[in-house]
């Protein structure tokens, strides 16, 4: 059965998941996608951050996975039933996770990731490049360095090595790339500083979009049709395609 077939409820099984490899594989829904007119314009691989699980962005890949298309939703490590090492917390080690049952995703994926799952997605879109990444949207998350940000408690090691190192130039490597990004500052969030939204607003280019959506950091989910408003004249400008109200005419 075809990971894309509507009627499919799950994908195929990993390929690591039968070989007595003794990795254990993250636990992930794989739900198909209903909407048919002004979504994603393919399948979605969706990333919470930290504290959430595969639940957290589910609202988001039911608005806007498009039928026909699969929308995937792990839970990373050390969240919901999925493995807990007492390391690991970078944001290679995440990716890595995701690269160990990729073999089962779609060819191409839109990638979306909350806070932390942000720039897990980005580097999982560089490392596996534009054939395989189409899209890569952001919710609410730096990509510059802030040492002080850096809080020992239960997620430390996540917590010094995402604050500790710069991924300031993922946005460059993904417009090379020509994956086109879409960063989503949530307007009362202090996650991605005054100056580094200025500078994320001076990018030149046409693969980069900052866009601003309602909330703080911790609720700006919430606002569930303002973060899919703005993905959908997202993938429209990018990927063209029918206008929900376009179809209803």
């Amino acid at each position: 059965m075809s990971a894309l077939d509507p009627e499919a409820h799950v994908l195929p099984g990993p390929a690591l998941a039968g070989h007595s490899s003794g990795v254990e594989l993250l636990d992930y829904d794989a739900v198909p996608g209903a909407t048919r007119a002004g979504g994603a314009p393919g399948s979605m691989l969706l990333l919470h951050g930290f504290g959430g699980d595969k639940r957290q962005l589910r609202p988001i890949g039911d608005a806007l996975c498009p039928a026909g298309a699969v929308a995937v939703h792990p839970s990373l490590r050390g969240h919901g039933d999925s493995p807990s090492p007492d390391w690991g917390f970078s944001v290679l080690d995440f990716s890595a996770d995701l690269h160990r049952f990729a073999d089962v995703l779609p060819d191409e994926l839109h990638l979306v990731g909350y806070s932390y799952g942000g720039l897990v997605a980005a580097i999982s879109a560089v490392t596996w490049g534009a054939s395989r990444v189409r899209s890569v949207v952001v919710v609410d998350q730096s990509f510059d360095a802030h040492p002080h940000l850096h809080v020992a408690d239960e997620w430390a090691e996540g917590s010094l090595l995402r604050w500790t190192y710069d991924f300031g130039h993922l946005p460059d490597l993904l417009e090379r790339l020509g994956i086109p990004l879409l960063v989503l500052a949530a307007d009362d969030s202090p996650k991605i500083p005054a100056d580094e939204r200025e500078r994320l607003s001076r990018r030149a280019g046409a693969s980069f979009s900052l866009e601003f959506i309602k909330g703080t950091h911790a609720d700006c989910l919430r606002h569930t049709g303002d973060i899919t408003s703005a993905m959908r004249a997202f993938y429209r400008n990018h990927f063209g395609g029918t206008d929900e109200r376009e179809c209803a005419a």
